[in-house]
C-alpha cells in the first residue's frame, strides 16, 4: 500500500490537502490490519509552502480520524525512524516498535516508503500496524501452543507470548537477568540475520531451579527479510523429533514388507516378465527419442503381456496419426495468425498518418480495435479547393469481416468525395447505394461525414446512424448532444440524405465524434460509461489539445471499466477551432 502510494505521488499532479486525506483514508480501509496511514513532506515540497506538513488518518474510537502529525511533534527529530531511515537511504524500511505519542497514541510499527520527483526527495508515505493487531494476525497462522518471538535487529521484542516484554528490555538483557548468558549469546546470532537451530538444556529458567534431568529445548530461527527482524521458535526435543521417530518406525515396517514382496516378485519377473518387458522398454525409449514408427515384434503370447504389446503397436500408430494431425492444425493456426497480423498492419496503414491542413483548426483521430482487426475507422481527405472531408464510421461487429467492409467503405467514400458528385448529400447517397449492393444482409455502417471549410470556419455534416454527436459551444459553455440525421449506410438503397447539418465554428468550439465502444464499455457492475459521462467529460476537458483530449477520454473510460475487457472497437475524431 505504501509503495503504490509513493509511486502515485511521484507521477500524480500536485494534490490538495483534501485529496491527500482521501488517499490516506483509502489506504487505511484497504486492509483491516492497517491502523493508520500518513504522508510527511519535506518543507517546501507541498504546494511550495516552507512548513512542516504531515497529514495522518488512523482508526479512532468512532471511525477514521484525521490530523496533521506536525501539530503534535516535529517529525524531523532523530527519534522518528519512519522519517529519517527512508530519507537517508532512499529505500522503504520498517521501524522498530514505538509509542506514537501525540498522533496514534498506540504501540505500533511503521513501514515508510520515500517518494521524489525529478530526483529530488519530496517526502514519505507510511502504513502503521498496531502490535496488538500484529499479534492477532500472526496468531491466526501459527500453531496455538508454539512458543515463539520476533525481534528487531537490536534485540527488542516485536512479538512475544509474554506481552510485557514488548518495548521492554532486549532479549540479551532478559536472559542475562535469569542467569542464562549462553542463550543471550545465541540471541546475538538470531538477530544478526542468520538461519539455524540451537539446542539448550532448559530455556528461560535459571539453572538453580532445575531438579534432576532437564529436557533439552530446540530453538529454530531465521530472518524476516522484508523487515530486518528475526523469528525464533522454541520446541521441546521430543516434539521436534516426534515426527522423525514416527516416520522411522513406519519406514522400518514398510521396508520389511517391501523386502518380502521384492523377493517374491524377482522370481516371477525373471521367469515370466523380464524379457518381453525389456523389449517393450526398448521400444518405449525409441518412441521417446522421436521414432514414432517403432513396433514391438516377437511377443505372441495370449496373456496380459501379449495384449500390452498389441496395444503398444496400436498406440504408436494412433500417436503418429495424432501428431501429424496436430502439426497440420498448428501450421493452419500459424498461417491464420500471420494473415491476421498482416491484415492488421494493412488496416492500420489505411488510417491517416498526419493531421489535415486546416488553418485555424486542431484535428485529431484515434483508433483501437477490440481484435487484431476492427470494424471502425476514421479518415480525412483534403480537396483541391482547400476543404477537407472528415469521416468516422463503425461497421456492425468487429473482426476480419467488418475489417473488409471498412476497407471497401473507405475506398467508396474517398472515390465519391474526390469525384465531385455535386454535394455531400449526393456523395453519401452514392456510397450508400454501393454498400447496399455489396455487403450482406444484417450488416450496415454507421457514419458521420463532414466537409470542413477552414476559410469560413464552417462544416457541412451528415450523420448516417452515428450518434451521439457532441458539440461544445464556447460562447454559452454548453455541450449539444445531436442525434443521427438518417439511417445507417447499406440498409437500403435510394436514400437522399437531405438533412445536412451546418456548423459554424467560433474560437473554442469543439466537435467530438466517437463510436459506441466508448460509451457502451461496462464495468464489473455491468454499468456502461454512458453518454451523460461523455457530455460531462467534454465540458470539463474541452480546453485540452485535440490529441490530449482523446488520450484523456480513453484513460477515463478505462478507469470506469475497472479491468473489464474491451468488447468493441474504439474510434474518436475531435475537430477544435483554435
Amino acid at each position: 500500500i505504501a509503495i503504490t502510494t509513493a509511486r502515485f505521488m511521484e507521477t500524480a499532479p500536485e494534490l490538495s490537502e483534501a485529496e491527500i486525506f482521501e488517499q490516506l483514508s483509502a489506504n487505511v480501509l484497504q486492509n483491516p490490519v492497517v491502523y493508520g496511514a500518513a504522508m510527511a513532506f519535506e518543507p517546501g515540497m507541498h504546494q511550495g509552502l516552507n512548513v512542516l506538513f504531515s497529514p495522518y488518518v488512523y482508526r479512532g474510537d468512532e471511525g477514521l480520524s484525521r490530523m496533521d502529525v506536525s501539530e503534535a511533534y516535529d517529525y524531523r527529530d532523530e527519534q522518528w525512524q519512519w522519517w529519517h531511515i527512508p530519507r537517508r537511504t532512499a529505500r522503504g524500511a520498517w521501524t522498530d516498535p514505538f509509542f506514537d505519542e501525540g498522533a496514534g497514541n498506540v504501540l505500533m510499527v511503521t513501514y515508510s516508503e520515500p517518494f521524489e520527483r525529478d530526483g529530488v526527495f519530496r517526502g514519505v508515505t507510511t502504513i502503521d500496524i498496531k502490535l496488538a493487531t500484529l499479534r492477532e494476525s500472526i496468531g491466526r497462522h501459527i500453531v496455538d501452543d508454539l512458543d515463539f518471538a520476533i525481534f528487531t535487529s537490536d534485540g527488542r521484542y516485536v512479538f512475544s507470548t509474554t506481552r510485557s516484554e514488548i518495548m521492554g528490555p532486549t532479549v540479551f538483557e532478559v536472559f542475562e537477568k535469569v542467569g542464562r548468558p549462553d542463550i543471550a549469546e545465541a540471541a546475538r546470532h538470531i538477530v544478526s540475520g542468520e538461519t539455524g537451530v540451537v539446542a539448550f538444556e532448559g530455556w528461560d529458567d535459571p539453572p538453580e531451579t532445575w531438579k534432576g534431568w532437564v529436557e533439552p529445548q530446540w530453538v529454530f530461527y531465521a530472518p524476516i527479510e522484508s523487515t530486518g527482524w528475526a523469528f525464533a521458535a522454541v520446541l521441546p526435543e521430543r516434539e521436534a523429533l516426534a515426527g522423525v521417530h514416527a516416520r522411522m518406525t513406519m519406514a522400518a515396517v514398510a521396508m520389511a514388507g517391501t523386502l518380502v514382496l521384492i523377493i517374491g516378485c524377482i522370481w516371477f519377473v525373471s521367469v515370466r516378465l523380464a524379457r518381453p518387458i525389456m523389449r517393450l522398454r526398448t521400444k518405449v525409449l525409441e518412441i521417446a527419442g522421436g521414432n514414432l514408427n517403432a513396433r514391438v515384434e516377437g511377443i505372441t503370447s495370449q496373456d496380459e503381456i501379449g495384449e500390452l504389446a498389441e496395444s503398444f503397436n496400436t498406440m504408436t500408430a494412433d500417436l503418429r496419426t495424432h501428431v501429424e494431425h496436430l502439426a497440420h492444425e498448428r501450421a493452419g493456426r500459424e498461417k491464420i495468425e500471420r494473415d491476421l497480423d498482416l491484415a492488421r498492419e494493412i488496416q492500420r496503414g489505411l488510417l491517416p498518418k498526419a493531421e489535415p491542413n486546416a488553418p485555424g483548426f486542431e484535428i485529431a483521430g484515434w483508433n483501437q480495435a477490440a481484435d487484431k482487426t476492427g470494424g471502425d475507422y476514421f479518415d480525412w481527405l483534403e480537396l483541391p479547393d482547400g476543404r477537407t472531408v472528415l469521416t468516422l464510421a463503425d461497421v456492425t461487429g468487429h473482426g476480419i469481416g467488418p475489417a473488409l467492409i471498412v476497407a471497401v467503405c473507405r475506398a467508396y467514400m474517398r472515390a465519391s468525395s474526390s469525384a465531385g458528385h455535386g454535394s455531400l448529400s449526393a456523395a453519401m447517397a452514392r456510397v450508400n447505394d454501393l454498400l447496399h449492393e455489396d455487403i450482406p444482409d444484417g450488416r450496415f455502417v454507421t457514419a458521420a461525414v463532414g466537409v470542413l471549410d477552414p476559410s469560413r470556419a464552417q462544416m457541412q455534416l451528415i450523420s448516417a446512424g452515428q450518434a451521439p454527436l457532441l458539440f461544445y459551444e464556447a460562447r454559452t459553455d454548453t455541450v449539444h448532444n445531436w442525434d443521427a440525421d438518417d439511417l445507417p449506410l447499406g440498409i437500403t438503397g435510394g436514400l437522399n440524405f437531405d438533412d445536412v447539418r451546418t456548423i459554424d465554428f467560433a474560437a473554442g468550439d469543439a466537435l467530438v465524434l466517437t463510436t459506441d465502444g466508448f460509451f457502451e464499455w461496462s464495468n464489473r457492475d455491468n454499468e456502461q460509461f454512458g453518454t451523460q459521462r461523455m457530455e460531462d467529460f467534454v465540458k470539463e476537458n474541452h480546453e485540452l489539445p485535440a490529441h490530449e483530449f482523446i488520450t484523456r477520454l480513453y484513460e477515463t473510460v478505462l478507469e470506469h471499466a475497472s479491468g473489464t475487457e474491451q468488447a468493441d472497437d474504439l474510434t474518436a475524431v475531435v475537430i477544435k477551432k483554435v
